[in-house]
């Protein structure tokens, strides 16, 4: 008696167990396909391209040494302006030029006057490359590249004839501006002709 009431009691135990085994397995088969009937559809579209911001200049210094070149290609139209009537009045001169660089070209201007001349034509400068001076008071450029005053030429005032000029005299030669910059802008401070072909 004792013996089948075990193995009866066994023998429903494991159905019991079954029976909820399999419910389990319908009620979670169930869900998952409820979950799949109710997920969005894949998106077609397609992926938002990354936003990539602007990359900085290669150069830092860019915006400084284009500043920079329009100031010298400002000096030398003013000087050519101011030769081109042996006088600096009526020019930028001042603007454009300080220290030893304005008392060159004043200089200049007085030699050009007490021989009667003026020039026609202008400087060409070229092959320029800006560099930058470290620890100064204020922003200082140095600039390096080629005059070239061969169409740059000395005529009489007067008559206009043009003046024979040393035939061995340099033609093309490097030259350095330093330039600084002041409130108003860049400033040349010093032009020097160096002894160098280009």
């Amino acid at each position: 008696m004792t013996t089948r009431r075990t193995r009866s009691s066994v023998h429903r135990r494991i159905l019991a167990a079954t029976a909820s085994a399999a419910v389990l397995t319908v009620v979670l088969s169930g869900c998952t396909k409820e979950e799949k009937a109710t997920l969005p559809p894949p998106s077609l579209s397609a992926p938002a391209a990354p936003t990539v911001s602007p990359s900085p200049s290669a150069d830092p210094l860019a915006a400084d040494k284009a500043e920079v070149q329009a100031a010298s290609d400002r000096y030398w139209s003013v000087i050519a302006a101011a030769y081109s009537k042996a006088d600096s009045k009526g020019t930028d001169l001042k603007k454009v030029a300080t220290g030893s660089a304005y008392a060159r070209i004043e200089g200049g201007l007085i030699n050009l006057r007490n021989a009667g001349q003026v020039t026609v034509g202008s400087p060409q400068y070229s092959g320029t490359s800006i560099s930058f001076k470290e620890r100064a008071k204020l922003k200082t450029a140095v600039i390096t590249g080629c005059t070239d005053v061969s169409k740059w030429k000395p005529v009489d005032k007067k008559t206009g004839e043009e003046i024979a000029l040393p035939a061995e005299r340099r033609l093309r030669y490097i030259t350095t501006l330093t330039a600084e910059k002041w409130p108003d802008g860049w400033v040349i401070l010093e032009e020097k002709i160096q002894d160098q072909a280009c």
